[in-house]
């Protein structure tokens, strides 16, 4: 909604020739119902939807730098908007953003335009009176701008303000997982050096997400339904994990299986399921027999899982 916002408020201020950029990234959700709504919006202006998957999942790199998520990705957006700007010779681009919102205050916000190679060229209609002037408040009418900024009462603003403008608020959206502390927790501990794919941004939604040691990573999921939505995120290379029990746990657990020798390979499958025991809460007993099956393959093995730091026998084929 403050997209669409910003949009009919910049056009109040006089911006012309509007050409509106919807981007898709591994890290939104609920974008099927924001882009055909974006684009019912689109009225007689120009409209652009850019993916720009290689470049968010690339953002598990930045996970050490300060700004991380909110003006890690802020950034990667202002470039790709930037490049666009240069190729078709625009004079200044138009955002929803709000000062605060994501932790990126006025100074932030300028210092990400000046990264861009956009300084004195961003227009945010929703805040424009909370920041310094620029360029692009300089040629347009400023007395349409708002001085929103992000708090308590943020959303009723808007949804107040969409009215006064003729437009019909709603709720919900597109959701950023990229907002989920525990998601940005994990992605940080599990380090630069694991490739991010789709497949591991949806791993990494699970609560119980793990890294094992060196590029191994076990998923816990306890309940049915997170089960249900474990199920399809298994890759042909993953292992499966679970207990001869009613209502056992189901684990999910990823190495580089091939550059692991049978004895490293143990050693993860044990960590995985000394893990899912733990997390599942499973009550004591002398050992616990965990089976578990290669995707690959279809024989199913079992380990017994030591107990109180007794030390754990070999593999044995089921």
């Amino acid at each position: 909604m403050a997209s669409t916002v910003a949009v009919r408020l910049a056009e109040q201020a006089g911006v012309t020739h509007l050409r509106l950029v919807y981007f898709r990234s591994p890290f939104f959700l609920g974008e099927e119902g924001v882009g055909l709504r974006a684009q019912r919006s689109v009225g007689g202006r120009r409209f652009q939807c850019i993916t720009l998957k290689r470049d968010f999942l690339a953002l598990g790199q930045w996970g050490s730098d300060p700004s991380f998520p909110c003006g890690a990705c802020r950034r990667l957006l202002l470039d790709r908007v930037g490049r666009l700007v240069r190729r078709l010779h625009a004079d200044l681009v138009v955002t929803g953003e709000v000062v605060g919102k994501g932790g990126l205050g006025v100074e932030e916000l300028v210092n990400l335009d000046r990264a861009a190679g956009l300084a004195g060229r961003v227009l945010r209609p929703l805040s424009a009176r909370l920041l310094p002037p620029t360029h692009a408040t300089g040629k347009v009418e400023g007395s349409v701008f708002q001085d929103l900024a992000a708090g308590d009462g943020l959303e009723g603003r808007l949804a107040a303000l969409a009215q006064e403008l003729g437009l019909v608020p709603w709720l919900g959206g597109r959701e950023c997982l990229l907002t989920n502390g525990g998601l940005v927790r994990r992605l940080r501990d599990m380090g630069a050096e694991v490739p991010l794919t789709e497949n591991l941004v949806q791993l990494l939604r699970f609560e119980h997400f793990y890294p094992l040691g060196r590029e191994a990573q076990v998923v816990v999921a306890r309940t049915a339904q997170e089960q249900i939505r474990l199920q399809p995120l298994f890759l042909p290379s993953d292992v499966r994990l679970y207990v001869p029990i009613s209502r056992s746990p189901l684990a999910l657990v990823r190495a580089p299986w091939q550059e692991r020798s049978p004895d490293e390979r143990e050693v993860i499958i044990a960590s995985a399921a000394e893990r899912m025991a733990e997390v599942a809460g499973l009550p004591h007993a002398s050992a616990w027999v965990v089976r578990f099956r290669c995707e690959w393959e279809a024989e199913t093995h079992q380990m017994r899982l030591p107990i109180d730091g007794r030390p754990a026998p070999a593999l044995i084929l089921s």
